[in-house]
């Protein structure tokens, strides 16, 4: 598996959102309601995408941001990506981790030519580390859901971001701590509840995939602010 470049002993993350099963998939009308009474067309990969998500999460998100056609990408199985995952961990050396970016599931929606939004999924081996979650600078931005689920609900604007310890059988030993699995979901115009929603399930698709020693919990309600 290629990394990025490296930077001080450490991989940059690259993006691997090109490399997919299901790119670039047009459909068209997606939603009744949104243009003129169209009827949905289903697909199969949107369906992946929503079972990945929540399939009432993946159509509220749509609605949210409604075009008349739409293009789904990523990689919306959760056993291919935990295949990635778990790979990459295993072969991870502490003076040389590797932090590529999977695409989950990616909807662009489009009013004519025009991109009216997009939802974008994805998970990765985070930078980060728990142990400096409880320093004051990150205490004010994440919330602790548990001992070993944080969650920053404006990791950026429209992007909401949780990180999860996951224990890897077979890894260096301070994988679970060093090396937490992160999840990405954006789109601004969704909110942050919105976004919780998509991103909870997220991780507990991939979570329930995964084989940790000690699964984390993710819970369903964004946790509050301390």
């Amino acid at each position: 598996m290629s990394g990025g470049q490296s930077a001080g002993g450490i991989h940059v993350a690259r993006d691997e959102s090109a490399d997919t099963h299901f790119a670039g998939l047009a459909i068209g009308g997606l939603l009744s309601g949104c243009f003129g009474g169209e009827e949905r067309a289903e697909s199969p990969k949107l369906g992946l995408c929503e079972t990945l998500l929540g399939a009432k999460n993946g159509e509220a998100a749509v609605k949210t941001t409604c075009g008349s056609d739409a293009e789904v990408g990523g990689t919306p199985q959760a056993d291919v990506l935990v295949e990635r995952l778990v790979r990459e961990a295993k072969q991870s050396q502490e003076s040389d981790l590797q932090r590529t970016r999977y695409t989950g599931c990616r909807m662009d929606t489009f009013e004519g030519d025009e991109i009216s939004g997009t939802v974008d999924a994805t998970v990765k081996w985070s930078a980060l580390s728990l142990g400096i979650m409880d320093s004051p600078e990150n205490s004010r931005r994440w919330r602790q859901a548990n001992p070993s689920v944080y969650v920053e609900p404006e990791a950026a604007p429209g992007l909401t971001r949780l990180i999860a310890a996951c224990a890897v059988p077979g890894t260096i030993e301070s994988q679970p701590s060093d090396l937490p699995l992160q999840f990405d979901v954006s789109e601004a115009s969704l909110g942050t509840e919105n976004r919780w929603e998509l991103l909870s399930t997220f991780a507990r698709s991939i979570v329930k995939e995964m084989d940790c020693m000690k699964p984390p919990i993710i819970p369903s309600v964004l946790p509050a602010a301390a």
